[in-house]
């Protein structure tokens, strides 16, 4: 493509895709630590400054509990949410095929967008992604998913978010009885095609419940942390290092 053609498209291309952000309703900027988040969508007035402030605490949670302090902020994340499915569905679709009926992020466009008419839940996971994502460029996807879908079921508190037993454990439990559970060796090696492949039920299930595991020990941000620090070869060396695998799956077998 000639460097002139080339131009004409990246200038284009910049302008559709701030007018697909600007086109929605401003409801709020939200400034974390590192975090930059902008709040657009389509809600009930009424539920807009919960909505933003909800957006406040998953930032300051995720801030306090993974990431890394940095010299200057992360660049804007774009929030998109919506409280009707069919009008969620027809934004979502501008992006290309629907990823999801629930939320997506998409970190090349650092667009992040939820369905709120299903739940809350679908913003707060949506939103972790790029928090997390930024603070640890090259996460493994279960570590990914895993940490977002523990805030996607969570209470909020005044000391943070308490990560709550959720529909995943099903799944988790079904495979641990009928054999199809990876191990931890191979949730350490798994890749974005084995997590969101045939296995998916199941490879998110056993990341959600790792997790919570090591939230309930008290070493969640040690964990987390030591895999950031850590050649990803030698994942499987530091989550057993935190938690025994026996163990872990008598507790998932008997969890409620």
């Amino acid at each position: 493509m000639r460097a002139g053609a080339l131009l004409v498209l990246l200038i284009l291309t910049t302008t559709s895709q701030a007018a697909t952000h600007t086109e929605f309703p401003l409801l709020g900027q939200v400034n974390g630590q590192r975090a930059r988040v902008v709040v657009r969508g389509e809600i009930a007035a009424k539920s807009a400054k919960a909505t933003v402030k909800l957006v406040g605490d998953i930032i300051a949670d995720v801030e306090r509990r993974f990431v890394q302090a940095a010299k200057s902020p992360d660049h804007d994340v774009t929030l998109l949410v919506f409280s009707d499915d069919k009008r969620y569905r027809s934004v979502a679709e501008t992006f290309g095929p629907l990823i999801s009926a629930w939320g997506f992020y998409l970190p090349d466009k650092r667009v992040a967008i939820a369905n709120l008419g299903v739940s809350a839940g679908n913003m707060r996971h949506e939103l972790v992604h790029p928090l997390i994502g930024d603070d640890y460029p090259g996460i493994p996807m279960w570590l990914n998913e895993g940490v977002a879908s523990l805030y996607g079921t969570a209470q909020p508190g005044k000391n943070g978010f308490t990560f709550l037993v959720n529909y995943r454990l099903k799944d988790l439990k079904r495979a641990l009885a009928d054999g199809t559970c990876p191990t931890f060796a191979q949730l350490a090696a798994s890749t974005d095609a084995d997590v969101h492949g045939k296995q998916s039920l199941v490879y998110y299930a056993l990341a959600r419940y790792v997790l919570l595991y090591a939230d309930r020990k008290g070493t969640l941000s040690r964990l987390y942390g030591d895999l950031r620090s850590s050649d990803p070869a030698k994942h499987a060396a530091v989550l057993a290092r935190y938690i025994d695998e026996a163990t872990f799956r008598r507790w998932a077998t008997a969890l409620h």
